[in-house]
């Protein structure tokens, strides 16, 4: 596994960690300090930023006993695309499948992150 894709893979899992300061120092450790993330409804600057959409995530689908995996990830150069899957932690198929596009910086941190929903989940 390259260090880009275990990166991914801990950021993926922070969104359902459940202490907030590991949260907070995983995104630190992983994120650019401009970084921006935005979604087809909201930008989110900032680590602070960052870190309210990850809390959000957290808040709407963890305590529903959902949690989230790395499906596929795709690396070129300074650019990553990776799926991501919700899942039903007790078993089950996948409720919702989204896409991230993602520039890294010079020091391979997250700098830019666009996220595609690919399945979204019925509520």
């Amino acid at each position: 596994m390259s260090d880009i894709e275990a990166s991914v893979e801990k950021y993926v899992a922070t969104w359902a960690e459940p202490d907030p300061e590991i949260r907070r120092a995983n995104l630190a450790e992983l994120w650019a300090p401009n970084c921006v993330y935005s979604n087809a409804g909201t930008v989110y600057r900032g680590l602070e930023g960052i870190e309210l959409a990850v809390t959000e995530a957290y808040d709407h689908f963890v305590p529903r006993g959902f949690g989230f995996r790395v499906a596929r990830i795709d690396i070129t150069q300074e650019a990553v695309r990776y799926q991501w899957e919700v899942f039903p932690v007790a078993g089950g198929e996948p409720t919702m499948i989204g896409t991230q596009v993602v520039v890294l910086d010079a020091d391979g941190r997250m700098l830019r992150d666009h996220q595609f929903i690919d399945m979204a989940q019925a509520d």
